[in-house]
């Protein structure tokens, strides 16, 4: 079983795959498209921006499913927002004043829930697997103790570094070949997989998946 957004983001991956082999069988034709011929390059490139817009676009809706997943676990709970709060801002018994806690401008008389929403993760999508790190320990993952990512991160970050570079420093990417997209494809699905093996445990909402 995967979430719906891995499902959806493997026929993305699957129809970049086709889009690349097309390209590639009109390059290698005795009689080649003039445009695809003479623009190899410049479609080399876009595929790698797609491939990581992909990446992005996967991790945003993923962490928006379990968002929605945790919030309704919250929410059916009844949480008192005050009570919670005391919990978490609460000091050594010597230092804590419940009348501090519970200041009148800082209570709120409504039960407790999560307020992000998907356009509050923006700032912090990054196909960068250490910035996807970093961003996932708020999740309440660590993604750098898990064997499959460890293996991987290296070479997502090269992936998504060469992306970086031309879009930001012009690089020419002369050094890449569509069969190296078609590489990275496999790369980055496996490594989106392993991720998404991780979440889709902690969906207890399975109309989240697939």
């Amino acid at each position: 079983m995967v979430t719906k957004a891995f499902h959806k983001y493997q026929e993305k991956l699957l129809d970049l795959r086709n889009t690349i082999t097309d390209c590639n069988n009109i390059i290698i034709s005795d009689n080649p498209t003039g445009f695809v011929y003479d623009n190899a390059n410049f479609l080399t490139k876009s595929f790698l921006i797609t491939l990581c817009g992909y990446l992005e676009s996967y991790l945003k809706d993923v962490l928006e499913i379990l968002i929605i997943d945790y919030n309704d676990r919250i929410k059916n709970e009844n949480y008192p927002y005050n009570l919670i709060r005391w919990s978490i801002e609460n000091k050594d018994k010597s230092d804590s004043k419940v009348q501090t806690l519970l200041d009148k401008k800082k209570t709120r008389f409504e039960n407790l829930e999560i307020k992000l929403k998907k356009k509050d993760l923006d700032s912090f999508i990054s196909g960068n697997p250490f910035r996807t790190n970093d961003l996932f320990k708020m999740f309440g993952f660590e993604l750098d103790k898990n064997e499959k990512f460890i293996q991987s991160r290296e070479k997502i970050n090269l992936i998504v570094t060469k992306r970086n570079n031309i879009l930001h420093h012009n690089d020419s990417a002369s050094d890449i070949s569509n069969s190296d997209i078609l590489s990275y494809i496999e790369e980055i699905e496996i490594y989106s997989k392993n991720i998404d093996e991780q979440i889709e445990s902690k969906v207890i909402d399975k109309t989240h998946c697939i």
